[in-house]
């Protein structure tokens, strides 16, 4: 199982890097150079892709070698995947070699495929030029470095390859984002969680920027809390990171799944507050991300779901394509904000302080850890979820629809019970959980429509600014938006009193 970050950096970091100490080769040994071409291979239709998997035949000089690479997950960098490579005789895939690879990395495929061969074709070029070199560090702590400048070559089109990679040979990976955040604090970088397989593939058409949302995280119920913690934590991690290259690409939905990510990490952090807390660096950096990407969302929202569905007379509609330009540009303003904020150093730091703190489980090294988190997920989990559902209970009780905040606070509290049992639901599935999840989310649609309408009053008043020629229509909007909110307090409070004042089940 290969296990590496991949760290990108521009044309004037590549002969920085090559200066920092840190990274300098022990013993006066010379880093290796070499240069080689790896040669993409598919269906026409990218099945092997469509698997995630990749074929190729890397070629240096006489040598050729074939791999098949693919699975595994990327969290904050670090990527672990199957990696098979076998000698061959040539640059074109070998067919035996490649229908035992199949067998072993993906024998689903391998059997529905039967005695019929894959027909193969070139889908892109990689042509390389590598230097390598060994790093021995503290604690029996052996990294290889290799440093990457080409391109990517598909027909006539090329992509510049600039990347340094750091792999574990021997010690413990979450060592590696130390080493990189060192790197990053002498030469600034960003992770690159996207391979070069997916840039070649994207220069196919085989790849584009999506939405993805969050995965069931798997739990061993053999396992401690303090596991399951570290599980959870990275695939909320992983939600944010596969949404980058949508945010980056301007994708609203991309937008709207990385805030969901950081939404659920903020939750579980919340829900283990008694046991764990974030380093204070860190959770300044989640509280400014959260920020960034919020605004932007709430600007998303505001022309998506309610500007279309205002009673705005024919005569005034005119009035409403200005205001509606004017909230796109300020929608537009805030994600290119987050675009710059995904792209920046901070960021960088942010997902390599995560990535390291949740591989190691940092809580382990500050102080005496919880004994909580010794326990089994099993004996622990129920607890966190009960005291999550007891939180709702009380502000359930406290509302006032004179005071609408209050609402507010219960959505939250009900989103984060959600989430909590979200991150749990792998050691239960009874019916009634399944019932209080479902009553949850519907509670939390419902109130957050509320709370939109809230939002969007806000966004309003700031709308005045940019188009003080239409002061009658905004006021008209926020007419609009107050009644509705007015109608909708009495059916919410009696919604939550009904619902989400009863006990719980785990």
């Amino acid at each position: 199982m290969e296990c590496e970050i991949k760290l990108a950096l521009d044309s004037a970091s590549v002969n920085q890097i090559k200066k920092i100490p840190l990274l300098r080769a022990q013993d006066g040994a010379r880093p290796e150079q070499r240069e080689h071409v790896d040669r993409y291979f598919d269906s026409a239709d990218f099945t092997l892709w469509q698997h995630g998997f990749a074929l190729r035949v890397r070629s240096e000089g006489t040598r050729h070698v074939q791999t098949l690479k693919g699975g595994g997950t990327v969290v904050a960098g670090l990527h672990r995947r199957v990696e098979l490579e076998e000698e061959v005789s040539a640059e074109e895939p070998d067919r035996a070699v490649f229908a035992r690879q199949l067998r072993e990395a993906l024998p689903a495929l391998a059997k529905q495929l039967g005695k019929h061969d894959l027909a193969l074709e070139p889908v892109f070029v990689n042509k390389v030029k590598r230097t390598a070199w060994v790093l021995a560090l503290a604690d029996d702590l052996k990294v290889e470095c290799a440093l990457d400048t080409g391109e990517l070559q598909r027909g006539e089109r090329t992509l510049p390859v600039r990347e340094l990679e750091l792999e574990m040979q021997e010690g413990d990976p979450a060592r590696l984002y130390d080493l990189a955040r060192q790197v990053h604090e002498a030469v600034p970088v960003r992770i690159e969680n996207v391979s070069k397989a997916e840039r070649g593939y994207a220069m196919a058409g085989a790849v584009a920027p999506r939405a993805v949302k969050a995965t069931p995280v798997t739990l061993r119920r053999k396992a401690s809390m303090g596991e399951a913690l570290a599980g959870i934590l990275r695939n909320c991690l992983e939600q944010m990171q596969a949404n980058e290259q949508g945010v980056l690409a301007g994708e609203v939905e991309s937008l709207h799944q990385m805030r969901v990510g950081l939404r659920r990490l903020r939750a579980a952090m919340a829900m283990v507050k008694d046991l764990v807390q974030l380093p204070a660096p860190l959770a300044d950096d989640v509280e400014w991300l959260a920020g960034e990407l919020g605004d932007a969302r709430n600007w998303d929202v505001f022309i998506e779901s309610l500007l279309p569905g205002l009673p705005v007379p024919d005569e005034h509609k005119p009035a409403l394509a200005r205001v509606e330009v004017a909230a796109r540009e300020e929608a537009e303003r805030h994600r290119a904000r987050v675009r710059s904020a995904v792209g920046s150093a901070r960021y960088t730091s942010l997902m390599l302080g995560l990535g390291a703190w949740i591989a190691g489980q940092g809580w382990q090294q500050e102080g005496q850890p919880a004994p909580e988190l010794a326990q089994k997920v099993g004996k622990t989990a129920p607890g966190l979820v009960r005291h999550a559902a007891a939180r709702v209970r009380k502000r359930a009780r406290g509302i006032d629809l004179q005071h609408p905040d209050t609402l507010h606070k219960v959505r939250i509290a009900a989103k984060k019970e959600r989430y909590a049992r979200e991150f749990f639901a792998a050691l239960s599935h009874g019916k009634k959980e399944v019932r209080r999840h479902d009553m949850l989310t519907g509670m939390q649609d419902e109130l957050g429509l509320l709370n939109d309408s809230v939002v969007a009053r806000e966004l309003v008043g700031q709308l005045r600014e940019r188009v003080p020629q239409e002061l009658a229509l905004l006021g008209f909007i926020e007419g609009v938006l107050a009644a509705r909110a007015f109608e909708a307090l009495p059916r919410a409070g009696k919604h939550v009193r009904r619902k989400l004042r009863a006990r719980a089940a785990f």
